[in-house]
């Protein structure tokens, strides 16, 4: 391990304890008084520099922060007058000569939103003792979207119904409170919704029950292709 510190503000200091002791022992220590001499100026010089340095660093920070400040305040000012050109635009028969006298580009229209992504993954599971049917479903980067899930139902005899809109969700999953009495299953389908885009259809689910014990239960469920 150095004796010598390695950090400016250290080697000073160490530099810093020595000069009289050294400079009174110089026989002692076997120091001639021409190293001795060049020493005790390169550390009065680095003291110098050091102090130098250092206020330079104080001035330049406070520089840095005056300007931070200065550029907040512009940022701002330039803001508010671009708010009140695009105002005189809007107010103007004629937009694009405004905003070509100020320099400025006019707004581009925002480009439509993608149409949502497909709902995949549709399950099922029930809740025995309330009958409530919970229907939940994956989908990817589907920011901004409301779901829309439909319903068919398939009778005693196999009989299969149109499908009819249920509900509208702003999550991945669904209840279904209003289960048909008497059916022997229902099948869903989930669509994405985002700024009156409909995305792509999920694959149906089919769900089919059985009765234990008075409560319902699910006894199949099947995935196939979208409607």
């Amino acid at each position: 391990m150095s004796i010598v510190p390695v950090r400016n503000e250290d080697f000073l200091t160490f530099l810093n304890d020595r000069v009289e002791t050294w400079s009174d022992n110089a026989a002692p220590l076997s120091l001639s008084q021409a190293d001795l001499q060049a020493w005790v100026a390169a550390v009065t010089a680095a003291n110098s520099d050091f102090s130098t340095a250092s206020k330079a660093r104080q001035t330049a920070k406070a520089a840095v922060l005056t300007q931070k400040a200065s550029f907040r305040t512009a940022r701002r000012l330039t803001a508010n007058l671009i708010r009140e050109i695009r105002v005189a635009a809007d107010r103007n028969a004629n937009p694009d000569s405004i905003y070509s006298l100020a320099q400025l580009p006019p707004p581009v229209a925002p480009s439509p939103r993608p149409v949502p992504n497909q709902p995949t993954d549709l399950r099922a599971t029930i809740d025995a003792t309330e009958g409530v049917l919970t229907l939940r479903w994956k989908a990817k980067d589907n920011a901004g979207v409301v779901y829309r899930v439909e319903r068919a139902t398939i009778s005693a005899q196999g009989d299969l119904s149109d499908f009819t809109e249920i509900g509208l969700v702003g999550e991945k999953s669904f209840d279904d409170e209003s289960l048909p009495v008497g059916v022997a299953g229902v099948v869903y389908v989930v669509k994405g919704i985002r700024s009156r885009r409909v995305g792509p259809a999920s694959s149906t689910l089919t769900v089919r029950f059985a009765r234990a014990g008075g409560s319902l239960r699910i006894s199949s469920q099947r995935a196939s292709k979208a409607a």
